[in-house]
């Protein structure tokens, strides 16, 4: 590993495998046209789109209108939007969304790789941190539709600067200091949760590392760390104000929990039972840790032993000692509230249920804090073989079967699998030119968990029109957050389609549809040739009195919608 970009050049190799099948059509591929992925879709076109438009990137009025979404409040991504915004200019959000997909990866497990090199030089010490890290079983997990969750290229440089301003100190606290101010700026703009969770194990770590060397504190290196640290904070609050402004007192913020996380810990027993992402995986796993995306502890019996093998060896190396405590910190935070043990709740408490009712943090998964288990643990794994080889008792008759043991129960069951978006055609042609910019279309289906596809289509269409509906969060009326907000009349009818209960409407419903149109200043109305369309179609026309304008590409599309008009032939105005 003497060659610098053939490490970053594996993990990119590696990464890309992973998301092989997406590449037979990169700008046509899903991981599921459902879900979480055309919301983060929706997310990845929306800061490129709000910027050259003249609009706010933090909050928006194209879903759940007319209320608007606090986009702050929801996984809006504005950095990779931002940094892929040629991507999706030339070929699409789909190829942005999965080329941001193998960063995740490739991304991760280089910056891990880099940092480590300040505490284990040897190159393959180096990669195989760097090849834990990028691709752990935490991020295998989230790559199957948390793309925020998944960039955590922040974290290891964190450690690093960390480092810079509370042990070497080699740098002046002001430059170390900016520098992590902006390290904590890119991942707040990447995802705010990735950010809050750092913060808390790097609060962590400052205790440990504290109490580790609590010989070694006098005032000159207390004083270094605090003046790098106030100048990050300075430095995040300046470069964050406006978007910090947006979250806590702009329109339509939430400020009470938006679910009940609890369920989401790690299982006591997730370190070292597989889940199904990997080869050797078992579909027993499915409810540890919530669901299985979220389900990432597995580090697997082997590695384990060899972690603890390496710790206790280098127990004297500071790092490996400082590592080897705030994994095992991580790893009990992980746990959550209340202990897990083979998937069952046993209602014994766990310290973090302190984090867990803390304001802003009470939103935070405890099982996602297995990030910071393996980041813990590819620093031990790497410094443990460094001090090896340094030694030279590093054998290969031994080394490579141990190596392989470790190695072959955490591969991932790859590649992931992609479909066709089968977005219609009628979004992306001249046809959707004839839904006024900027005005509401009532589409079919309304944008909704499991069913986000219109957010997808919406992007599409270059966010030509706004909608209804969403598969976002919003505040409910005492503060707390809501995935199902913002229902209307409409959505409330045609909702019943995909079921087949959907026939002809009653005169009242007709009423009571017409006026929620008015009052939303409804322009168009666009049905999808999904599931229960027909039925809708056949709604619309009697709501509006005729058939559609064009039947094109998959939607068939009223234009000109006038219900003040159609209300009054009806004889349905006072």
């Amino acid at each position: 590993m003497r060659n610098r970009l053939l490490a970053p050049l594996t993990y990119l190799a590696l990464a890309v495998l992973g998301h092989l099948p997406a590449f037979r059509s990169l700008g046509a591929m899903t991981q599921c046209a459902c879900e979480d992925a055309p919301q983060t879709d929706w997310y990845l076109g929306w800061t490129p789109y709000a910027l050259s438009h003249g609009r706010s990137p933090w909050f928006s009025q194209h879903l759940v209108t007319p209320e608007g979404v606090n986009l702050m409040w929801n996984t809006l991504l504005p950095l990779p939007g931002l940094l892929a915004w040629p991507v999706t200019a030339t070929a699409g959000v789909l190829a942005s969304h999965t080329l941001l997909a193998v960063l995740a990866f490739a991304g991760s497990a280089t910056s891990m790789w880099w940092v480590v090199g300040r505490f284990a030089p040897w190159g393959w010490a180096r990669f195989s941190a760097g090849l834990l890290y990028g691709f752990s079983p935490y991020l295998v997990a989230q790559g199957t539709g948390h793309l925020n969750l998944s960039l955590v290229l922040a974290p290891p440089v964190v450690l690093l600067l960390a480092h810079e301003l509370y042990v070497r100190q080699a740098r002046r606290a002001v430059v170390a200091g900016v520098l992590l101010g902006l390290v904590a700026f890119a991942q707040m703009m990447t995802t705010l949760e990735v950010l809050a969770s750092t913060f808390v194990v790097a609060v962590a770590g400052t205790v440990v590392l504290a109490v580790q060397r609590r010989r070694d504190l006098d005032r000159a290196r207390v004083r270094h760390a605090a003046v790098g640290l106030v100048t990050a904070a300075g430095v995040l609050t300046a470069l964050a104000a406006w978007p910090l402004s947006v979250l806590f007192g702009g329109p339509r913020a939430v400020l009470e929990p938006v679910q009940d996380a609890s369920p989401y810990a790690a299982d006591v027993l997730g370190i070292v039972v597989p889940t199904i992402h990997q080869v050797l995986g078992t579909d027993a796993t499915l409810t540890w840790g919530g669901n299985d995306s979220e389900n990432g502890s597995y580090l697997g019996l082997p590695l384990l032993v060899v972690l603890v093998a390496l710790a206790w060896r280098f127990r004297s190396v500071a790092v490996v000692r400082f590592a080897a405590v705030l994994g095992v910190v991580a790893w009990v935070l992980s746990l959550g509230e209340r202990l897990h043990v083979g998937g069952v709740e046993t209602g014994a408490p766990l310290p973090y249920s302190v984090v867990a009712h803390l304001p802003v943090l009470h939103n935070m998964a405890a099982v996602r804090f297995s990030l910071y288990v393996v980041l813990a643990a590819a620093l031990v794994l790497a410094v443990g073989l460094d001090r090896l080889h340094a030694a030279g008792r590093l054998r290969p008759a031994v080394a490579l079967p141990v190596a392989l043991l470790c190695t072959v129960p955490l591969l991932p069951d790859w590649p992931y699998s992609y479909e066709r978006a089968d977005v219609p055609s009628y979004f992306t042609s001249d046809a959707v030119e004839r839904v006024p910019d900027g005005s509401l279309a009532l589409t079919y289906p309304v944008p909704r968990f499991p069913q986000s596809a219109p957010m997808l289509w919406q992007v599409e269409a270059g966010y030509r029109y706004r909608s209804v509906g969403g598969y976002v969060i919003t505040p409910e009326s005492d503060g707390s957050g809501t995935f199902t907000g913002g229902v209307t009349s409409w959505e409330r009818v045609v909702g019943q389609a995909p079921s087949g209960r959907l026939g002809a409407v009653a005169p009242p419903v007709i009423g009571a549809l017409l006026l929620e149109m008015e009052q939303l200043e409804v322009r168009s109305v666009l049905v999808a040739d999904v599931p229960g369309a027909d039925a809708v179609a056949a709604v619309v026309e009697q709501v509006l009195g005729r058939g559609p304008d064009e039947v094109t590409g998959g939607v068939s599309a009223w234009y000109d919608v006038d219900p003040r008009a159609r209300r009054v032939a009806l004889g349905l105005t006072s």
